[in-house]
């Protein structure tokens, strides 16, 4: 009998496994963003989780009156734990980061840190971003996330369509308040300080 050594675990390429993450109420999250771009959809929350929605001609629970909200992900590495995780942000946030990909051509080696001043759980999110020095740092390669989105959602990735927006990136910003939903404050606007920062 002979031990195969090696240095890491078998690849788990073929069915990976990422933490979903949001800002935490009390600390800062630092992370470094590994994808190559933004991906985000209407969700909605019902029975304590987010859901992604089908479209208001097909979905269930926008026919059951339940609110929807935009939510945008990327992959990132924490730099505390050096984890990598699947960040979800709001509307706001998502303006921020793609001010930064027009200032800086790419969103991958974003190092961006995400707090809630109020340190409450339902707190608006600001958001800053800087560049990294590529020279430095050796990033993982970029996940599929619709596909991680599809497993934590547990549905199927063919269902999943692509429906682009129209959305410009901009450096001001002011965003209608949703119907009321549970897990957030009605803000009536968000503004951006102009320096790669952001409300949300």
């Amino acid at each position: 009998m002979s031990p195969k050594w090696s240095d890491a675990p078998p690849s788990a390429s073929d069915n990976p496994s990422f933490r979903l993450v949001r800002t935490p109420a009390e600390a800062t999250l630092s992370a470094i963003a590994t994808c190559l771009d933004l991906i985000g959809c209407p969700t909605h929350y019902v029975h304590s989780r987010t859901i992604p929605c089908e479209g208001s001609d097909n979905c269930e629970h926008c026919h059951a009156g339940h609110s929807w909200r935009w939510h945008g992900y990327l992959t990132s590495v924490l730099t505390t734990s050096h984890e990598h995780v699947l960040f979800e942000f709001t509307a706001p946030a998502a303006d921020t980061f793609r001010n930064f990909i027009t200032a800086t051509g790419a969103i991958r080696g974003c190092h961006f840190t995400a707090r809630r001043p109020s340190k409450k759980p339902n707190g608006r999110v600001l958001i800053c971003c800087k560049p990294t020095d590529p020279t430095r740092i050796r990033l993982p390669a970029p996940p599929n996330m619709k596909d991680l989105l599809c497993r934590i959602w547990n549905i199927q990735s063919k269902d999943a369509v692509d429906a682009p927006s129209s959305r410009l990136p901009i450096r001001g910003l002011a965003v209608d308040a949703s119907d009321a939903d549970g897990r957030y404050h009605q803000p009536t606007s968000s503004k951006s300080n102009g320096n790669g920062s952001s409300n949300s």
